[in-house]
């Protein structure tokens, strides 16, 4: 839909009275939804071998004493990562204020977690490699967290009011 504005100064009142106070919201919405993008993403690949071309990848596999160890507790033998599902759960998004400029943190406060993104060092060597799985979830998000806080941001430049779908979810253009 095209805006017509009959003077330059109501052109102007749009913008300070429409456009200029929705801009932080579309901000803040378009990370808010690409951070909860990657959060559930990372969810998803929990208990996976990843492959692809994304640094660290693919995955190494379980080790035979972990497969063991897995089995001897009654978890499944083979899904890295995933045994009560405590650590996948255990992945957050942090937002922060609306504004212009807008942080998101994706993560966990569990150090199991940690180790499994960072692997772990026994003897200068890896005990636990690493299984870089919110790095390759923000790289596999990335186009669509991009498209998605574009479109929030056009509707705020247009004076349209943002979707109540989140914008990951909404069809490409």
């Amino acid at each position: 839909m095209t805006r017509k504005f009959q003077t330059l100064e109501g052109f102007v009142a749009h913008l300070q009275k429409r456009v200029l106070p929705s801009l932080p919201v579309a901000v803040h919405r378009g990370v808010q939804d690409g951070a909860e993008l990657i959060r559930d993403t990372v969810k998803g690949q929990i208990g996976q071998y990843l492959e692809g071309p994304e640094d660290g990848l693919p995955t190494a596999p379980l080790a035979d004493s972990t497969i063991d160890d897995r089995i001897r507790k009654g978890f499944t033998p083979n899904d890295p990562g995933l045994r009560s599902g405590e650590m996948r759960d255990g992945y957050g998004a942090r937002v922060g204020e609306e504004g212009l400029e807008v942080e998101a943190s994706i993560g966990s406060d569990d150090l199991k977690a940690v180790y499994f993104e960072l692997g772990t060092v026994r003897d200068g060597q890896f005990h636990q490699p690493p299984r870089p799985e919110l790095s390759v979830a923000a790289s596999r998000c990335e186009q669509k967290i991009a498209r998605g806080a574009g479109r929030m941001i056009v509707r705020a430049l247009e004076g349209r009011p943002l979707p109540n779908s989140r914008s990951h979810e909404e069809q490409a253009d």
